[in-house]
This record gives C-alpha cells, structure tokens and sequence, in this order.
C-alpha cells in the first residue's frame, strides 16, 4: 500500500512539477489506502453475514429434520391407533357373528322346543306360541344384522378414515420435499 506514497520519479528539466506529482501520489496513495480499508470492511461484513446464513440454514435443516421425526412419530402412533381400532372391530365382528349364531341356534332350539309343546297343546295355542317364537327370532336376527351392519359401516368409516390419513401424509412429505429443494436451491444459489 504503502508502495504508491514512497514511489519517486527522478527530476529531469522541462519534465512535471515535482510538488504536483508528489501531490497526486500522496492523494492517490490516500485514496486507494481507503477504498482498502472500505473493502476489507465489507469483507468482514460479508463473511460474518455468510456466517450468520449459514447458521440459520442448519438451524432451518434441524427444524426440517425435527419436525419430519416428529411427524413420523405421529404417524406411527395413529397408524398403531388405527390398526388397534381395526383389530377391534374385527373382534366385535367375530364376536358379533358367534353371539348371532348363538341367538339363531338358541332360537331354533327354543322354536323346536315350543313346537313339541305346540303339538301336546291346543291347536291354536300352539299357533300362537309358534307366531311368538318366530317373531322373537326374527327380532333377535334383525337386530343381529343391524349391529353387524353398525360395524360394517363403522369398519368402512375407518377405512375412508386411513385413506384420508394416508393423503394427508404424502401430501405432507411432498410438502417436506418441496420445501427442502426450495431450501437446497436457496442454499445453491447463495454460494
């Protein structure tokens, strides 16, 4: 830097005024001796600023990565909720079927049973009984069905449920991925 103020021309005759010369030198010197400085300045600024994106940048990556865990996590947690409740209706369906079965053998047996009696009985006090004891079976299978229609529904609900649950995930980790090749391309553009 200090080059330009210590340089010296010799002295010829006829030649520039000296002191103009060592003037515009020493003004020069000044000069380029400030934009130095300005410069280096900027440089500081810049690098501290670069160090300060950089920094934010692997704070917004954590983010990115703690938030998508912690999705991951919810998604687990649901998907076991629903593979619980899934399991569960399958169970009530099991369940549902054996007791309906139940309540047609046992309203067989007692149909049986009232039409032996029907037959020792009066004519039409076994016809009445018989009309009774269908009517109740048919209830008993009626109702049957509508519980087993009841689960059916609520297992279709759940189904539409997951299918829902699934979208909403993938468009999440579209999502996630946009926005970490947005990030990518920000980080790329500002190298």
């Amino acid at each position: 830097m200090n080059a330009v103020a210590e340089t010296y021309f010799k002295k010829k005759f006829k030649g520039y005024d000296p002191e103009a010369v060592d003037s515009f030198i020493v003004s020069l010197s000044d000069t380029y001796e400030s934009n130095v400085k300005n410069y280096e300045a900027q440089l500081r600024e810049s690098q501290a600023e670069n160090g300060r994106l950089r920094d934010e940048i692997a704070e917004l990556r954590e983010l990115i990565e703690e938030t998508a865990r912690a999705h991951e996590a919810e998604l687990a947690k649901k998907q076991e909720e629903y593979e619980a409740l899934y399991a569960e209706i399958g169970e009530k369906m099991v369940v549902a079927d054996n007791r309906a079965a139940e309540i047609i053998r046992n309203a067989e047996k007692e149909a049986e049973f009232i039409t032996i009696q029907a037959k020792e009985d009066v004519e039409r006090d076994a016809k009445n009984i018989r009309a009774r004891a269908e009517d109740d079976a048919k209830a008993l299978i009626d109702e049957t069905r509508r519980k087993c229609d009841d689960i059916s529904a609520a297992a279709e609900e759940f189904r539409i449920k997951q299918e829902e649950m699934n979208r909403s995930v993938m468009e999440t980790e579209r999502r996630f991925g946009d926005a970490l090749s947005k990030l990518r391309e920000g980080i790329g553009n500002g190298n």
